[in-house]
């Protein structure tokens, strides 16, 4: 049996498969954002970004410029070790929040009677429906501050994305 005609098919087969996938989906109503990055900072044209043409998007932080306190566009080390000092103090406030008996460890059942009393908005140790779609509707604007992103945000000492969900 010759085997020539089937490895060729399955040659074109796989080589074909990166140009399916680069024709569907977002990709192909829309240019990629890496795309439209390079187009928007190639001001000379010439399908590269040099350093002189490198510009951060404008109106966002990066994380670290976040810890600039005084807000003088320079980030100085003392400025990151009050950040980090006062992370530590937040992440510490979190955990004894959750250790609900005060031994020193947070268990599996503490974590998800911290997560049932904050969608228990009324306290009354039933979560109703209404209280439900609050506690998914306060989630989706945490996430859209977060910018659609999962995890830490400093404005709202969340831990990351699994902090409440019950176990």
């Amino acid at each position: 049996m010759n085997r020539r005609p089937l490895l060729m098919l399955a040659m074109a087969a796989a080589l074909s498969f990166p140009a399916v996938a680069m024709d569907h989906g977002d990709e192909s109503r829309e240019p990629h954002r890496a795309v439209k990055a390079l187009k928007q900072m190639d001001a000379n044209g010439d399908g590269m970004i040099s350093f002189d043409e490198f510009r951060p998007p404008e109106g966002r932080d990066t994380p670290e410029m976040r810890m600039d306190s005084d807000g003088d566009g320079i980030l100085s080390r003392d400025e990151v070790s009050a950040a980090a000092t006062a992370r530590t103090e937040e992440a510490l406030a979190h955990f004894d929040r959750l250790d609900a008996d005060g031994n020193g460890v947070v268990t599996q059942s503490e974590r998800r009677r911290n997560a049932f009393n904050r969608m228990d908005s009324d306290g009354d140790g039933l979560i109703t429906k209404r209280e439900l779609k609050e506690a998914r509707g306060e989630r989706r604007r945490k996430m859209q501050e977060r910018g659609g992103r999962r995890g830490h945000h400093p404005k709202d000492g969340h831990r990351g994305a699994h902090a409440d969900r019950p176990n």
